[in-house]
């Protein structure tokens, strides 16, 4: 006569199994789990001088300089001509340790993407009707940005009327660069065999 228990655990475990190849299955098969992530730093500077006749932000933007993150799913790229939206994103723009305009997904009407070789990070508010402003921070890359490159050229772009006082104008990029924020395990790992080196040294000394 059978066991009824190994029976019971080995249908616990078919179950467990089938349960387990099934959600497996179903993350393969759905392209909105189809999602590989990665999150990228993002800093440059500002031209000495904004175009001419530009007043308010891009005026104070000048000597100025821009840093952040954004987050993309890297399956996406490189774009050919489409529009690859940015999941999240946080650019500061800075000048004398200031932060004088923030750029995120955090804030109505912001947007972000990338097209082809062009990353660029937006309040489209005045489009949206979620504000008055319509700003951009625009880089443009060598070639179709997969996350990692540097560029000499972009520019802020701004039209927006923050309160009483009118902002508009041009101010150049000179430099910018993007590259992949580091992967923790990575410094874990680093730390582990900093570690376990020492103490190999140590024994060798006693």
């Amino acid at each position: 006569m059978l066991n009824a228990t190994p029976l019971k655990r080995l249908s616990q475990a078919t179950a467990t199994a089938a349960l387990g190849f099934a959600m497996l299955a179903a993350i393969g098969t759905d392209p909105a789990h189809a999602v590989n992530l990665k999150t990228f730093n993002i800093s440059g500077n500002f031209a000495p001088a904004a175009l001419d006749g530009s007043v308010g932000l891009p005026m104070n933007l000048a000597n100025g300089s821009f840093n952040g993150t954004y987050t993309v799913d890297m399956d996406q790229l490189p774009t050919s001509s489409s529009f690859v939206d940015l999941t999240s994103w946080t650019v500061n723009l800075v000048n004398d340790n200031t932060v004088l305009r923030t750029l995120s997904n955090s804030l109505a009407g912001n947007t972000a993407y990338i097209q082809e070789n062009i990353l660029a990070f937006a309040d489209a508010g005045l489009l949206t009707k979620q504000n008055h402003d319509l700003y951009s921070l625009e880089l443009y890359f060598d070639r179709n940005l997969t996350g990692t490159g540097s560029t000499n050229d972009g520019k802020f772009l701004d039209n927006s009327n923050l309160g009483s006082v009118q902002s508009s104008g041009i101010t150049a990029v000179t430099f910018a660069k993007s590259e992949p924020v580091p992967e923790p395990q990575t410094f874990a790992g680093t730390v582990v065999v900093t570690t376990i080196s020492l103490w190999l040294k140590r024994k060798q000394k006693a």
